[in-house]
């Protein structure tokens, strides 16, 4: 078990307006000083506070999206794959950035988020682990106005009629019922729910924020591993939650009305709720936490204060203008370092191998009774159910002893004792069955003498089996339990007949088979022949060489072309960077003689300068002024290996766009789908050289296959209607 308090990093938006005389932001101390000047107006007894002081677990001043992801998310992960619960959420006012830094931006690949990153390095560490088998579920849960949607079902948000519902689950966590959960195998798999899900959610437009989300949103990675090693039962499961709330809003600033402000109303009374969650339990005298008051508390009772590693993104909005909305969040991130959660690993046992374990113990046990007793010279005893042979010796013993033919058991094991026991059951049941339990019960010692069949003389079984025979019967049904030997009884005779004939339905079907197979084979014209159908199978390798030397030249020449560019910008950058290094060290040889050459001399004659400082003085300002134009020459060198980057990036694009509608065109259904493109690169170039990365590969078919099917569903929608 792992108790540790909530972890909450304070994340800043870039702006060019910064609040520098109200905000003050120690990145060592990791401490946000926040001052407030009183307002004259409000006369002179006036006790407003003026300063408050915040300190956190990191602070992300300008912070790129590697450096946020970078600085706790990537350890929580690892945690999450190591078999605990994991979250990660982003909490702010609107337009603070928090679906920025969570999901980030999908039209370029660098600027990615918190999700996709985590996606990737989920995936990364389940190839790394050969000894397991690592299973990943996916689910996307939308909470809008008090309601649950799921963003990854076929049926879309607006179809949907609340069969989702949270429940708590036996272990006191939560699970959401109704959840569609998509089994995925690869990061790409992963990054299509993820834009599939963001593209079904509610977004509007208000005065601080032109994409306004509308609703809290929680992407699930479920991960389930288990051993490869058969004997081993144990089932290490964890999820990660990675949630994107809603931003408070005050309604005065954004202006919103109809809808938008019914939306508002209903994410600032959840995030109140969260707050009044977090107060609880930060308080040590509340035995009672309000979860159940919303759906967002109540999802979240695992991550707040639960069974589960936590860290909270507070995004803030360091301008003048939202200044109180700024130490709103700061106090709530504050509230949250109090909360303290419990994480354990997730470890529970597979029921088949459990079985397979208790299997294996119980013929081992077997194994030592049977040599217990080979060296007690008890013989050899079945420990084993007793089969039908054994079952009938066992029921002829128990008759021979109630007839008074055997006088004692031999008694071997307590299995024996149980069958001996379970065959005097059945004889007493037989005897109901055959005299009735009125007379057996009821009647007086005479009629049990005559009617019991344990006292009835050998005389007696004489003259009823005459008597049956001069009826013509073989002899009488003992009973109804099991078998006997003599007239069936009519009503023992099965409804069905094809119980006593099995075969005769199969047969039947058989021959009206034959039957319709001659018919269609005499419709049909002598020409006709029913031919296997061919396959089409299409190498998408090969498809892709063929296409690169046909329509996709240009687009793969040009390609060629960038790359030999890029090849020749490196080189000439690793040159220059060499140059300056040497400039770099030469400056400081130089200011080291300088600096001898007037310790030499000492404090005494400080204005005369002799010949060899002067010339290293003015040797020293040429290295300097080489020094800044060798940077200069660097700096843009650099700028210009962006670009021709970008045009790497654009060209790879556009040949598997091109690439997909050209085969699609060319082999249709046979078309091979996601051809490998390591291939796209200068053929004189090493092999594995300047690779494409396949993280950002994967993330940027995600996103086109994603486009592909909305475009499709605005197709389908415009012809529908």
């Amino acid at each position: 078990m792992v108790k540790s308090p909530v972890k909450v990093a304070v994340r800043t938006r870039p702006t060019a307006s910064f609040a520098s005389q109200n905000i003050q932001i120690d990145l060592d101390k990791k401490t946000i000083d926040v001052h407030i000047p009183r307002d004259s107006s409000q006369g002179i007894i006036n006790n407003q506070q003026e300063d408050w002081k915040f300190q956190f677990n990191e602070i992300l001043h300008n912070s790129s999206q590697e450096a946020v992801y970078d600085s706790m998310s990537r350890q929580l992960v690892q945690s999450v794959v190591q078999g605990y619960n994991g979250t990660i959420l982003a909490y702010g006012q609107t337009g603070a950035g928090k679906t920025y830094t969570m999901s980030g931006t999908a039209n370029n690949y660098k600027y990615r988020g918190v999700i996709p990153r985590a996606v990737a390095q989920v995936f990364h560490e389940i190839q790394n682990k050969l000894e397991q088998a690592i299973t990943v579920r996916v689910s996307f849960v939308e909470i809008y106005n008090e309601l649950l949607y799921d963003l990854i079902s076929p049926i879309p948000p607006s179809e949907q009629t609340g069969s989702i519902s949270i429940q708590d689950d036996a272990l006191g966590g939560v699970h959401v019922k109704g959840l569609s959960m998509t089994i995925c195998t690869s990061e790409e798999e992963a990054l299509n729910l993820l834009f599939e899900g963001e593209t079904n959610r509610t977004i509007a437009e208000h005065k601080l924020n032109k994409s306004s989300t509308r609703s809290h949103c929680i992407y699930t990675l479920h991960i389930e591993a288990r051993s490869r090693v058969e004997s081993n039962e144990k089932v290490i499961s964890s999820k990660l939650n990675l949630v994107d709330l809603a931003g408070s809003e005050r309604t005065k600033k954004t202006g919103s009305e109809g809808l938008t402000l019914t939306e508002a109303n209903y994410i600032n009374k959840s995030l109140s709720y969260l707050e009044q969650v977090v107060v609880a339990l930060s308080a040590k005298e509340r035995d009672y936490v309000p979860y159940r008051q919303s759906k967002l508390t109540h999802i979240l009772k695992d991550s707040i204060g639960g069974n589960s590693m936590t860290l909270m993104i507070a995004n803030i909005w360091p301008e003048v203008t939202h200044i109180e909305e700024t130490i709103s969040t700061l106090r709530f991130a504050m509230r949250m370092m109090n909360v303290s959660n419990e994480a354990v690993v997730n470890i529970q046992l597979d029921p088949t191998q459990l079985i397979k374990r208790y299997e294996r113990e119980i013929r081992e046990f077997k194994q030592e009774l049977a040599m217990h007793d080979t060296l007690a010279n008890r013989g050899r005893i079945a420990y084993d159910p007793y089969n039908s042979e054994q079952q009938y010796e066992v029921q002829k013993q128990v008759e021979s002893y109630l007839d008074g033919s055997l006088d004692d058991f031999q008694i071997e094991s307590l299995r024996q004792v149980r069958e001996v026991m379970i065959q005097m059951r059945n004889t007493y049941h037989k005897v109901l069955a055959r005299f009735g339990a009125s007379d057996f019960r009821l009647g007086d010692e005479q009629a049990k003498t005559s009617r019991h069949p344990t006292l009835v003389s050998r005389t007696q079984h004489a003259e009823k089996d005459e008597q049956h025979s001069e009826e013509g019967g073989v002899g009488e049904e003992e009973n109804t339990y099991g078998f006997g030997i003599g007239r069936a009884n009519p009503r023992a005779r099965p409804l069905d007949s094809s119980i006593i004939d099995p075969k005769r339905e199969f047969l039947q079907e058989e021959d009206e088979a034959e039957d319709r197979q001659k018919t269609v084979e005499k419709t049909l014209p002598k020409s006709t022949e029913i031919r296997p159908a061919v396959v089409i199978t299409v190498d998408k390798n090969q498809a892709f060489m063929e296409f690169k030397n046909t329509e996709g030249r240009d687009i793969d020449l040009s390609l060629a072309q960038n790359k030999a560019e890029l090849k020749a910008r490196k080189l000439a950058i690793r040159t220059v960077t060499e140059e300056i290094n040497q400039l770099g060290k030469r400056i400081e040889d130089a200011k080291e003689r300088i600096d001898e050459i007037r310790a030499a001399r000492g404090d005494q004659d400080e204005d005369v300068i002799d010949e060899e400082e002067y010339s290293l003085i003015k040797a020293l300002k040429e290295l300097k002024r080489g020094f800044k134009g060798k940077f200069e020459d660097l700096r843009r060198s650099k700028a210009e290996a962006q670009e021709i980057t970008q045009a790497i990036d654009q060209a790879r694009h556009r040949l598997i766009d091109e690439f997909d509608t050209w085969v699609e065109g060319k082999y249709g259904s046979a078309a091979p789908k996601g051809a490998d493109i390591s291939g796209v690169s200068d053929p004189e170039a090493k092999p594995g050289l300047d690779d494409i990365d396949p993280d950002a590969f994967a993330y940027i078919k995600a996103k086109k296959n994603v486009d592909t099917l909305h475009r499709a569903k605005k197709q389908l929608m415009q012809q529908r209607k």
